[in-house]
């Protein structure tokens, strides 16, 4: 957990010092970047949607985006389950229907 005395910048940059220290082929990595903006991207959006209380409206206030940008973003970085299960109960019946004909 971050101390009083540390902000989120701070915690990054001791979790990246660690990372590259203990990973000695972490150089040859590729795509670290996007790696790690993806894995903060997806707690930051998944915890503000559990404050908001699974409301994508508010939680796109609160985060400052879009709606449609934080659907784009929640179904890139697979957290998007209302689209899912959405999909699974709508693609599912009209590919058995094609499938019989």
């Amino acid at each position: 957990m971050v101390s009083q005395n540390e902000g989120l910048g701070a915690v990054v940059e001791k979790y990246l010092r660690r990372f590259y220290k203990d990973t000695a082929e972490a150089v040859g990595y590729a795509n670290v970047y996007d790696a790690v903006i993806d894995e903060v991207e997806r707690r930051l959006i998944s915890v503000t949607l559990e404050v908001a209380q699974g409301n994508r409206l508010k939680t796109a206030k609160i985060l400052g985006l879009n709606r449609n940008t934080l659907l784009k973003k929640m179904r890139r970085l697979n957290l998007d389950d209302k689209l899912i299960e959405k999909n699974k109960a709508e693609v599912s019946p009209l590919y058995r229907r094609r499938k019989r004909k």
